[in-house]
């Protein structure tokens, strides 16, 4: 599914509602965005906390290491979303 949007001149554009509920989107999510093959590429961004929580599994460990996971985590989320 396509939808038009125009571009505003502070370079804003408004996702139609048909759209945003395809790709789950709401009001405050996070999404990412992107430049693949020349395209501009929205897509809605995962929950962090619940991404680290998948790739962490049931590790139990203090949380001195459990902190430097989370700290690590964020830097790559910031990171990710400074591109």
């Amino acid at each position: 599914m396509s939808a038009r949007a125009r571009v505003d001149s502070k370079g804003r554009i408004l996702i139609p509602k048909s759209l945003r509920e395809l790709a789950g989107i709401r009001e405050g999510d996070e999404v990412l965005v992107n430049v693949e093959g020349g395209k501009v590429v929205i897509e809605k961004a995962g929950d962090p906390w619940r991404e680290l929580a998948e790739l962490l599994g049931d590790l139990t460990f203090d949380r001195s290491l459990r902190r430097l996971a989370e700290d690590a985590a964020k830097k790559e989320i910031r990171e990710k979303f400074a591109s």
